[in-house]
């Protein structure tokens, strides 16, 4: 699936002038979307995934120029990048490998209620937790 995305994020227009271009632009929006699907979304934390995961991302981009995007360009790009365009990718994605599923799926919520952690040292913690439907 991850082939999937990569090759659906080439495919988003460049907004971007050519002067002055060190990255491609879809090199950006991955760094982008592997950083908020790992729960990092402020421009700050996808700085951070970005330098800690320097090795990974380099490999698995295949960048051959060994250095990421600056924070700068990655603002630019999450400030320009059009919402509907990768909102598009992941619908087509989603349809492409779940739309066999022919039941009804249920929409379930988790949440931990403030300050009912007990025994947080402990590997069997005690905490009180929502679900809704």
């Amino acid at each position: 699936m991850m082939n999937t995305i990569l090759e659906r994020l080439k495919k988003v227009k460049d907004f971007r002038q050519n002067q002055g271009k060190r990255h491609e632009f879809w090199v950006a929006l991955s760094i982008i979307v592997l950083s908020i699907l790992t729960g990092n979304s402020s421009y700050q934390q996808i700085e951070m995934f970005s330098n800690n995961n320097q090795e990974q991302l380099i490999n698995i981009l295949n960048i051959p120029s060994k250095k990421l995007p600056s924070y700068s360009t990655i603002r630019r790009v999450i400030m320009g990048v059009k919402e509907s365009e990768i909102q598009l990718i992941f619908d087509e994605i989603i349809l492409a490998n779940y739309s066999e599923h022919q039941e009804d799926w249920i929409a379930v919520d988790g949440k931990s209620l403030k300050n009912t952690l007990t025994n947080y040292e402990q590997n069997g913690q005690n905490i009180l937790v929502t679900v809704s439907g």
